[in-house]
């Protein structure tokens, strides 16, 4: 069973995803689409924060992974 830190990691990581995969395939083009430049831009850079915590909770995981910890 997953530790409580280990387990919010791991939902937190993918509920971060699939907002920024929402983000990537659907947002930023419906605001193109519609000339509505500071929307895009606004999703642009909030997909690039997610992109950059997604990857900090992966490699917590993969180092407790690794190290036996996760459990």
């Amino acid at each position: 069973m997953l530790c409580n830190c280990n387990y919010n990691k791991t939902k937190i990581l993918y509920k971060i995803m699939k907002i920024a995969g929402f983000i990537e395939k659907h947002a930023i083009k419906d605001a193109e689409r519609e000339n509505h430049p500071l929307c895009a831009e606004e999703y642009k850079e909030l997909h690039r924060d997610l992109e950059r915590h997604i990857e900090k909770l992966r490699l917590a995981v993969e180092g407790l992974s690794r190290e036996g910890k996760f459990g």
